[in-house]
């Protein structure tokens, strides 16, 4: 009979004769899965990581179970993943990618059976079914019969799509300006390292200053691995590499944006999980650009950067070159584990073809989670579409779907296709005294991210008493988009469920405000600050009855003329005009003695300082548009002479103010 350090060894002997991973799971005691384990590191070739559950005397790196992003950058050849208190989807798939090929990734379940408090936890039945696909080893039960593999192994070089992209990146340095290169792949595929390897021998060869940047400084660990393995002795630092006169240094995307970094070579990692009204302001501004990005995996989607991205840089950059890397380097293809990745949290989810249909009249349902369970199809398909659309959408939120009460799914589907989906949360509801202790900041609770915000903000319980919808994410087929379908998605959704209002938190831009404010949406609160990755502050708008919305959009439009003085000051001059236009400031019009004021100004005479608040005034009243983009710079957000002549390419402060005249002169003729 076979033993279990037998099954083991002749495990670890397939997997490395394949270069392929393989996943066991484990039922039984504590004591008898530790030995297993044991014998499973001693017999490993290389490091032994375990993730969530107690730091075990086989692992030689642990870390808990929401932080596995801690261990990216290095590689293991076994996984122990202890899920006997649950699982986070975002840092397993994370880990998932450090075990190479020729390795093992170990689940620990506990023995017993499902318990009565989780027959509704769906979440856990899909994982625990999911496991049931792996090598399932029971304690005192027979081992099971070793996998049997294709005969043949394809013969390929696992680094010559690296390679090639190595050379890519080359000519990005060496050929025209304004032709960037995007590097697609899935994870695994060297696509990071790629970058590193590059810089370190465009280092090598010249003097250059490269800078890289990426959502979070934790995906590009391998780049500075790499580059540092190319330049032995090079100096290095937190974020970033010397070598001799040249240099690779990481900076945040909004601090890359919010002044001009010099570099004679960006690199953009992650690209797909920046929003594309950032991606494109790189490439205007930076003009040797190279964008990477995995398309499958827990950084994010890589679908809308395909469809929308890469769309744009074919109609505005014609030189661009594109390149897929789809050989994977740590392991070799057709990997089980790989595969078996893709199928438990949807990562390799495809969006069927579907064409409009302007004569079908669909009507908007609510799916339940045990629809979601028992009909996978269905889970696929909403889920396709809601990776398609949004970047941030992650193997997390695919859980939350499954298992969070609050989290409420409804979907448009035409013979059984969803051609549009909403994901909302339930929040509000809340009793008095809970409200009044968010009121006086001593609670925050969990899961009301918009009521809680807006108690704060309005000095008000009632948006906590009231029950909410919070409208996280909503997505609309492809082949559907552009034809209302998102706003007719809204408008059933208020007709046929009964929340006190609606409310929506979201990065902002000119085009998705337009949207929200078409469909009856009031703007509320506007961050103070940018998030990190998007580059955008966040918008809270709501759509209801109630009488404080009212006095929320009233407060938003008396705030904003002080507030774009400083905390917004920077914010982007289109959507400076959006917001002023859809939440107009009421003022009385402008008086004779002030009209004479600005026709003085407007003809050479009057100091600035002087009219300046009378053309803040004139501004309001008119509607800012960007025809006045000079004024709302100089007289609304107070930039200096100096930044509004660099901003709008004029010498100096005399040529500026005369354009400045001019445009009070515009002004004049609208009043």
């Amino acid at each position: 009979m076979l033993s279990e350090q037998s099954f083991v060894t002749q495990l670890f002997q397939l997997a490395q004769s394949r270069q392929h991973r393989f996943g066991l799971c484990l039922r039984g005691d504590q004591a008898w899965q530790e030995t297993f384990c044991q014998i499973a590191s001693n017999l490993a070739n290389g490091e032994c990581f375990q993730l969530g559950g107690v730091e075990s005397q086989y692992s030689d790196r642990w870390c808990p179970m929401d932080k596995g992003q801690r261990l990216l950058g290095h590689e293991c050849g076994l996984l122990v993943v202890d899920i006997q208190n649950g699982i986070d989807a975002n840092s397993l798939t994370s880990l998932l990618g450090t075990l190479r090929g020729g390795g093992l990734a170990i689940f620990i379940q506990s023995h017993h059976e499902l318990r009565n408090d989780d027959e509704n936890d769906y979440a856990e039945q899909w994982f625990s079914r999911a496991l049931q696909q792996l090598i399932v080893v029971k304690q005192q039960g027979a081992l099971p019969v070793l996998p049997i593999l294709q005969a043949d192994l394809p013969t390929y070089s696992p680094f010559d799509m690296q390679q090639q992209a190595v050379g890519y990146i080359h000519k990005v340095v060496s050929g025209h300006r304004r032709r960037p290169l995007v590097l697609t792949a899935d994870r695994g595929r060297g696509k990071t390292s790629a970058l590193g390897i590059a810089a370190a021998q465009l280092m090598s060869e010249r003097k250059i200053r490269i800078v890289v940047t990426s959502p979070v400084i934790g995906n590009v660990a391998p780049l500075f691995e790499h580059a540092l393995r190319g330049l032995p002795g090079a100096q290095q630092s937190k974020f970033r590499l010397d070598w001799n006169s040249s240099s690779v240094e990481f900076v945040a995307p909004d601090e890359l944006l919010r002044g001009h970094v010099d570099c004679d070579l960006l690199f953009v990692d992650e690209a797909a999980a920046i929003p594309l009204p950032m991606l494109i302001t790189i490439v205007e501004r930076y003009h040797r650009v190279v964008f990477a990005t995995t398309i499958h995996g827990y950084e994010g989607c890589g679908r809308g950067f395909t469809l929308k991205f890469q769309s744009w840089l074919q109609e505005n950059r014609p030189g661009t070159r594109f390149y897929h890397m789809d050989t994977p380097i740590r392991w070799a293809e057709n990997d089980p584990l790989e595969q078996w990745q893709y199928q438990t949290f949807l990562l390799d989810c495809e969006l069927p073809p579907l064409s409009f249909d302007d004569e079908v009249s669909i009507d908007l349902v609510e799916v339940s989670k045990s629809d979601l369970f028992t009909s996978p199809n269905i889970l696929k398909q909403c889920f396709a579409l809601l990776v398609n659309a949004h970047y941030q959408t992650t193997p997390n939120d695919l859980m939350l779907l499954l298992n969070d009460p609050a989290m409420k799914l409804f979907g448009l589907f035409n013979q059984e296709q969803c051609i549009g989906c909403i994901v909302g949360v339930e929040e509000g509801g809340l009793d008095i005294e809970l409200a009044k202790q968010i009121l006086l900041g001593k609670r925050r609770p969990k899961g009301h991210l918009v009521a809680s915000s807006l108690v704060s903000h309005l000095a008000l319980e009632q948006p906590a008493l009231d029950l909410s919808l919070r409208i996280m994410r909503i997505a609309v087929h492809p082949e559907w988009q552009g034809r209302g379908v998102g706003s007719n998605l809204l408008k059933q959704l208020k007709q046929k469920s009964h929340y006190h209002f609606y409310s929506t938190s979201y990065g902002v831009t000119n085009e998705l405000l337009t949207f929200w404010h078409s469909n009856g949406f009031r703007s509320i609160k506007l961050g103070s600050t940018r998030d990190q990755a998007s580059g955008c502050h966040s918008l809270i708008m709501v759509d209801g009855q109630q009488d404080w919305i009212d006095c929320g959009e009233s407060l938003f439009s008396s705030c904003l003329s002080y507030q774009l003085k400083e905390m917004y000051r920077h914010l982007d001059i289109g959507l400076v005009c959006s917001l002023a236009q859809l939440n107009p400031l009421s003022s009385s019009r402008l008086q004779q003695t002030e009209l004479r004021l600005l026709e003085n100004y407007a003809i050479g005479g009057c100091h600035y300082e002087n009219v300046a608040p009378v053309i803040e005034r004139a501004l309001w009243q008119v509607g800012f548009s960007l025809c006045y983009s000079l004024l709302v710079r100089k007289v609304v957000q107070q930039w200096s002479w100096n930044d509004c002549a660099e901003e709008f390419n004029f010498t100096g402060r005399k040529q500026l103010e005369s354009e400045v005249r001019l445009q009070v002169a515009q002004l004049l003729n609208q009043l």
